[in-house]
C-alpha cells in the first residue's frame, strides 16, 4: 500500500506543478461566468427600432398594429408602392387576401443577408396573433371589447403538488438540473479519462514502467498512476465549483440591477424555487463519488485501450466508442424523468444516470446497489487493465 501511495503522490504531484493546470483552473471558472452573464446582458440589450410596412389586403390588421420601442410600423396601399418607398433595412409586412373569412398567412420580407431579430420577428406576430384573437372574439362570436378582455385576462394557475408532503413538482426545473448534472458527469470523465489515458501512453516513451515493474506489482502500479489522475481531478473539480460560485457572485454584485430586471422579466423566482426544492448538499457529495467510481471504471478501460494500442489516433476514436453511454444518458433523459432503473443499474450508464436522477428522488436501497454494481464494474476494469498493462507495457 505504501508503494502505491507513493506512485498517486508521483502521479497527482506531476500535473499539479504543471503550469497549465493552474492556468485551466482559473480560466474555467472565468468563462463559466461569462457564459453566465451573457445570456442575462443579450436579455436586456435594446434592440434598434426596425421599420416594416404594412401592406394588409384583408383590412383586418388596419390601424391596429401599434409601433414599440422594436418596431416601427407604416400602413402601404400596396407591395409595389412598398417596394418604391422602403428605405434599406426596412421590412414589409405582407398579408394577402384570401377566400376565407379570416387570414391563414402573413409574410414579413427583409432584404439582405441578415434576417430581423428574435425580438422584431416576436412583436410582429405577436401583434398579428392578438389582433386576430380580437377579430375572432368581436367579429364571429360577438364578445364585446369588456367581455373580450374578461376572457383574455383569465387565468388559472396550474401545479403539481406532491400528495404526501405537499412540495411542488417543478419538473421543468428539475429535469432543467439533470440534463446539466449528466453532461457534467459525462464531460468530466472524458475529460479525466483522456488524462489517466494519456498517463499510460506516457510509459510508452519513458520506460519507468520496466524500471518500477522489479519492486512494484502490475495493479499496483496502474492503480496509483489512474489513482493519482482521480486524485488530480478531483481538486480540479472542487476548485472549479468554489471559483465558479465566487465568480458569479461577483458578477451579479458588479451588475445587481441588470439581474433583478431579467428575474422580474423571465420568471426566475420560479427557476429559485425549483433549486431550493433540490437538496444540493446531497447531490454535491454524489455526484463526488459516483464520479470517483465512474472514473475507476472508464479510466480502468480507457488506460487499458491505451496499453494496447500504438497510435493516439486510434485511441482517441476508440475513446468516443467507450464513453458514448455517458451520453447516451442526456438522450435518454425521459427515462430517467418516468423513473425507469436499468439505465441506474447498467454501470456504464450508472455514474451520469445516478446523478440525473437525484433531483426527483431515488430510493436508497436502488441507489446503494447501483453503486454497488458499479464499484464491481469499477474493479474489473482495473483487473483487466492491468493485465493488458503488463501484457504490453512491461
Amino acid at each position: 500500500m505504501k508503494k502505491m501511495w507513493i506512485i498517486v503522490c508521483r502521479e497527482a504531484g506531476v500535473r499539479l506543478r504543471k503550469p497549465s493546470f493552474w492556468v485551466v483552473t482559473l480560466l474555467v471558472p472565468v468563462v463559466l461566468a461569462v457564459l453566465y452573464a451573457l445570456p442575462v446582458v443579450a436579455a436586456t440589450r435594446a434592440v434598434e427600432p426596425a421599420t416594416v410596412l404594412v401592406v394588409d389586403e384583408t383590412g383586418l390588421f388596419a390601424g391596429g398594429l401599434q409601433s414599440t420601442a422594436e418596431v416601427h410600423f407604416h400602413e402601404m396601399p400596396s407591395m409595389e408602392f412598398a417596394d418604391r418607398n422602403r428605405g434599406d433595412g426596412d421590412l414589409v409586412l405582407f398579408i394577402p387576401r384570401r377566400e376565407t373569412a379570416m387570414p391563414r398567412e402573413a409574410t414579413l420580407y427583409y432584404h439582405g443577408l441578415r434576417p430581423p431579430a428574435p425580438q422584431v420577428q416576436d412583436a410582429v406576430d405577436g401583434q398579428l396573433q392578438q389582433l386576430l384573437r380580437n377579430a375572432i372574439l368581436e367579429d364571429v362570436y360577438g364578445l364585446s371589447p369588456a367581455e373580450r378582455h374578461s376572457v383574455e385576462s383569465s387565468h388559472i394557475a396550474f401545479h403539481t403538488r406532491d400528495a404526501v408532503t405537499g412540495r411542488e413538482g417543478l419538473t421543468k426545473v428539475k429535469t432543467a438540473v439533470a440534463l446539466v448534472l449528466a453532461l457534467l458527469m459525462a464531460l468530466s470523465l472524458i475529460l479525466f479519462g483522456v488524462q489517466a489515458m494519456r498517463a499510460v501512453q506516457e510509459e510508452r516513451q519513458n520506460r519507468i514502467a520496466e524500471v518500477m515493474a522489479t519492486s512494484v506489482r502490475p495493479l499496483q502500479l496502474l492503480g496509483g498512476k489512474i489513482a493519482g489522475v482521480a486524485l488530480t481531478a478531483l481538486v480540479q473539480l472542487i476548485l472549479w465549483s468554489l471559483l465558479t460560485a465566487a465568480a458569479i457572485a461577483v458578477v451579479q454584485a458588479a451588475a445587481p440591477d441588470l439581474f433583478q430586471a431579467v428575474r422580474e422579466g423571465h420568471r426566475i423566482p420560479d427557476i429559485l424555487t425549483g433549486l431550493a426544492a433540490i437538496n444540493l448538499p446531497l447531490i454535491a457529495v454524489m455526484f463526488i463519488v459516483c464520479f470517483l467510481l465512474g472514473f475507476l471504471l472508464y479510466g480502468g478501460l480507457l488506460a487499458a485501450l491505451a496499453a494496447r494500442l500504438d497510435h493516439e489516433a486510434d485511441a482517441l476514436q476508440w475513446t468516443l466508442l467507450v464513453c458514448s453511454p455517458l451520453l447516451l444518458v442526456a438522450l435518454l433523459m425521459q427515462f430517467i424523468i418516468r423513473g425507469s432503473k436499468w439505465l441506474l443499474l447498467l454501470p456504464f450508464t450508472a455514474p451520469a444516470a445516478l446523478v440525473a436522477s437525484l433531483p426527483f428522488g431515488v430510493e436508497v436501497p436502488l441507489a446503494l446497489l447501483a453503486l454497488l454494481l458499479l464499484a464491481l464494474a469499477a474493479a474489473v476494469a482495473l483487473l483487466l487493465a492491468a493485465r493488458t498493462y503488463r501484457r504490453h507495457i512491461i
